[in-house]
């Protein structure tokens, strides 16, 4: 007899990528198992909160619930915390870490709102309730440099993320990086990520890889933006995408579990080099209160972007407190 816990979690992983009804007959012959057995199965599902649509053709998840994530998580990681609602993933991770310390390393937290959620530089992140993936994870590190562990945990995140997303997505959709924090489709913004460092008491220093990808966002949440916001972000389902957010989520964690733990920096670096917008561009970059104006050469994952200035002198400019100003 299939086990309840693993039944629900092969019928979500069924809804979630079928993209259309699903007979519940053909979906009991697909799972090895009997038509009552699917309907307790979705009955459970809709407890913890997901929501279907049905009709002659069969049934279609509409919305994946918060209560499912984390059992859904577990093959890839069993230390998620899911909130419907907190101030910020990275404060909540913060938080855990001080507390566990090491044993924190791999930890995810994911919400469904933040009321003060912040990007890079003190910036505003702006996501309406269901329309953003949100979450925050852990990692331990031995490396206690800032900067550097700062640099290399966002390049390799952005590779990882865009690597997740792409995956589950139409085969057309390309996802480029702007260096150093943001995922861009066709030169709209569509995520972000913020690092933060924090020091253990054994000198290890935990880090805090806070995402942000807009999943669902639509024309009318554009139109209630700031007037004065300087550049529309853009979402996947403003490019036809229809995916689930627990979906995009499975694949973005996945592939950053493999990122981090790739010992191969040279295959980070030219993963980032193939998807950057900014590699040859001239720029002009800000980086503690100055102004520097070049050609974008190279990336150090320790050392951050190398630019080439107009001046000849090559300096390297690192990722926490850099920001591309034209």
């Amino acid at each position: 007899m299939t086990d309840p816990a693993s039944l629900d979690w092969q019928v979500l992983n069924a809804l979630l990528h079928a993209g259309e009804p699903m007979d519940i007959r053909k979906l009991a012959v697909k799972l090895d198992t009997h038509d009552q057995a699917i309907r307790q199965s979705l009955q459970r599902l809709e407890n913890d909160g997901c929501q279907y649509e049905q009709n002659a053709q069969g049934i279609q998840l509409t919305e994946a619930g918060l209560g499912t994530w984390g059992d859904f998580l577990k093959p890839i990681t069993s230390l998620t915390q899911i909130y419907q609602g907190t101030a910020s993933t990275q404060d909540a991770l913060r938080r855990i870490i001080e507390h566990q310390g090491e044993s924190a390393d791999g930890t995810v937290v994911v919400a469904d709102v933040q009321s003060a959620g912040r990007g890079r530089l003190g910036r505003q992140w702006i996501a309406p309730s269901g329309k953003c993936l949100l979450l925050s994870r852990a990692w331990v590190g031995h490396n206690q440099d800032p900067i550097q562990t700062i640099n290399r945990l966002t390049f390799s995140t952005a590779v990882a993320m865009a690597k997740g997303i792409e995956s589950v997505c139409d085969a057309h959709l390309q996802m480029t990086i702007k260096w150093p924090n943001d995922l861009l489709i066709k030169g709209q913004k569509i995520a972000g990520i913020l690092v933060e460092t924090t020091a253990l008491p054994n000198n290890q220093l935990a880090a805090m890889i806070g995402v942000g990808i807009n999943v669902n966002l639509d024309q009318s949440d554009l139109d209630t933006m700031p007037p004065n916001a300087k550049h529309l972000p853009t979402s996947l389902k403003l490019n036809r995408q229809k995916v689930h957010r627990l979906q995009v989520l499975y694949a973005v964690l996945n592939e950053l579990n493999k990122a981090l733990a790739e010992p191969n920096t040279d295959k980070i670096l030219t993963d980032w080099q193939q998807r950057s917008m900014l590699m040859g561009q001239h720029v002009t970059i800000q980086h503690n209160s100055r102004s520097y104006t070049g050609t974008v050469v190279d990336l150090d994952l320790f050392e951050g972007l190398i630019l080439r200035t107009d001046h000849g002198p090559i300096v390297h400019l690192p990722a926490a407190s850099s920001t591309i100003m034209a």
